[in-house]
């Protein structure tokens, strides 16, 4: 039922969150009639997921690459529960230019790097056991990027335009644009957000300093890195209300 261009790319979507069910752990749930926000929702794999799995009530799902969001709009067609958004999520209202890589499209973004993320997944690979030569030649060419317009707004902005009282799960995959996400919520409405689930580049510290933020506006985070992403630099926060 989901469409992508690329079945390998889907392939992999689907492992991660249906089978391996990244972001349902360290206590994150999600119940029937549950609201969603899904930052950086590419096709729309976890967006289906939590509406058809979880049961949630809403899925408002953000993606400002406009080949994937095409392909978000078909794929939310046959869920009900899902919302998709043209835009994507900062730390203010802006427009900008946006990577997008067609052979890796989950690693596009704002802050692209084709040096520094093919490094990554390369590393990726070998941690999975392929060999150095063949990961280099699965790697060949897949970092060539097209750039493309985008609009920007903040989480406090969709939380007043779309009159959401309560998040009960924030989920944040926007290859390095994290913390600028979380920069986009209010004081004020922090009360809002039940849980988070990030995916955390860790450039700068970032996270050390995103936990530090979770934990002083009341979340207990927990950090965790899978076993093929070591030496990447890529980890996952989840954060539950103390």
């Amino acid at each position: 039922m989901l469409s992508h261009y690329d079945p390998a790319q889907l392939l992999f979507q689907l492992g991660e969150i249906v089978t391996q069910r990244v972001y349902l752990r360290h206590g994150v749930e999600v119940r029937a009639g549950d609201t969603v926000l899904d930052v950086g929702a590419n096709v729309g794999v976890a967006a289906a997921f939590f509406a058809t799995e979880c049961k949630a009530g809403i899925v408002h799902s953000f993606e400002p690459v406009p080949p994937l969001f095409e392909l978000l709009r078909e794929n939310a067609r046959h869920f009900p529960a899902c919302i998709p958004h043209d835009y994507g999520i900062s730390s203010a209202a802006r427009r900008a230019s946006i990577a997008y890589y067609p052979k890796a499209a989950a690693m596009s973004g704002l802050y692209a790097d084709p040096d520094q993320d093919r490094e990554r997944v390369r590393t990726y690979l070998i941690n999975s056991g392929m060999p150095e030569d063949d990961a280099a030649h699965e790697l060949d060419g897949r970092y060539r990027s097209v750039t493309f317009p985008c609009e920007l707004r903040t989480l406090s902005m969709v939380v007043r335009e779309e009159s959401i009282e309560q998040v009960d799960l924030l989920k944040i995959d926007v290859e390095k644009s994290e913390l600028d996400v979380l920069e986009g919520i209010d004081g004020g409405d922090w009360p809002r957000f039940r849980q988070l689930v990030v995916e955390v580049h860790d450039e700068d510290d970032r996270c050390a300093r995103i936990s530090e933020m979770l934990t002083a506006r009341g979340f207990s985070p927990t950090v965790e890195q899978e076993p093929m992403w070591q030496g990447t630099g890529m980890y996952m926060v989840y954060a539950t209300r103390r």
